[in-house]
């Protein structure tokens, strides 16, 4: 039986395979495809609506898919094509990526002595290459240092691959993308999860671009105040909870830079930042206020930003596993046993009485 369910399994995975190449190709005859208005809502439903029962290898090669898929929409067509596929596709791979990283922690945390641990090495590095395929696909869109390859495009002679935040037909994928709410807050919701994920360059990554965000939201449109709450609020609660995880030490810099942007820009339109400082422990309102007041001063130095923040969240930041082993030395005074204290003591007597020595002659005597 077994023999047959494996037979099974793997002719419904060629079958997907190959449906997923078709669509690759559809790509390339974008006006037909693209221009199809009955196509992005059963699309994206065929695609996403059960892909968390997916293995965590085979949304890697959906994420593969979609990539040039994105890239290649051409931008008349991109409000009608794009935030039904995109928005289905970050809210799955929300929680699949989630729900994989809480299993694996609860494994780690229940494992028995007879728990195969070349098995948990396999599963964890294949999610760490989900994890990393997800974040390059966010950094592809969001990205603002990646260039618009246009020339390359128009020139036939030129190679036509192109990044997934870039368009072959088009312009950059980030402002529309900001400009859609619907693509936008399932988005930013992956990247909130995502600085918890215990993958250092993923958290590294995420952090840029979060970084790169927050001045895009200081208008007064809806969109930008509601966006800009959800950082204050969950991104900051992200953030500090990582810099008290042991496991994010080597990224403690990255994540007080983020915190650090936040506060700066978003101090005098919300106070929610202000209050959450506050109510960690040992922090008091004189502590915050020094603090946001020492980054204002220092808004052009990046580097006195991220070491104020990490001042003011000395108390509550993880430290590396080689140092958890440090005994803390303390000043405390030794206690001198009796006979310690006995010899150490001074005379007080200043002019004691000398004695007179013995008389020595006869002994002198003894040796002629």
């Amino acid at each position: 039986m077994e023999g047959l369910a494996s037979t099974i399994r793997g002719a419904l995975r060629t079958v997907r395979e190959s449906g997923y190449r078709i669509l690759f190709c559809s790509g390339n005859i974008t006006t037909d495809f693209y221009g199809y208005n009955e196509l992005p809502e059963p699309l994206s439903k065929a695609l996403f609506a059960e892909s968390c029962a997916l293995s965590t290898h085979q949304t890697s090669m959906l994420i593969d898919i979609i990539g040039p898929m994105v890239a290649d929409c051409p931008p008349d067509y991109r409000s009608n094509f794009l935030p039904p596929l995109l928005s289905a596709m970050f809210i799955q791979l929300d929680r699949k990526v989630s729900t994989e990283w809480e299993s694996i922690e609860e494994r780690n945390r229940t494992a028995t002595p007879d728990y195969s641990l070349t098995e948990e090495m396999r599963d964890e590095s294949i999610l760490r290459q989900l994890t990393s395929s997800c974040v390059m696909m966010v950094v592809g869109l969001l990205d603002p240092n990646r260039n618009n390859p246009l020339e390359q495009a128009a020139d036939p002679t030129t190679d036509n691959a192109v990044s997934p935040g870039t368009s072959s037909n088009g312009g950059s994928l980030r402002t529309f993308i900001l400009n859609t709410p619907d693509i936008l807050k399932p988005l930013i919701l992956f990247c909130t999860h995502a600085i918890r994920m215990h993958d250092t360059r993923s958290c590294g990554l995420i952090t840029r671009v979060l970084r790169s965000l927050i001045p895009e939201f200081n208008g007064a449109a809806p969109i930008d105040a509601d966006v800009r709450e959800f950082i204050s609020t969950e991104v900051f609660k992200a953030c500090i909870t990582s810099i008290h995880d042991p496991y994010f030490v080597d990224t403690q810099n990255d994540l007080a830079g983020l915190i650090s942007i936040i506060m700066l820009q978003y101090h005098t339109m919300t106070d929610t930042p202000r209050q959450i400082l506050q109510s960690l422990p040992e922090m008091t309102n004189e502590k915050v206020d020094h603090a946001i007041n020492r980054l204002v001063k220092a808004q052009n130095s990046s580097r006195q930003q991220r070491a104020i923040i990490l001042k003011l969240l000395e108390g509550l930041r993880g430290i590396s596993i080689s140092q958890q082993g440090r005994i803390a030395k303390h000043a405390s005074i030794k206690t001198r046993s009796a006979m310690q204290q006995q010899y150490m003591t001074v005379d007080a007597n200043p002019n004691p009485r000398k004695e007179l020595s013995p008389d020595l002659g006869g002994v002198a005597d003894m040796f002629g």
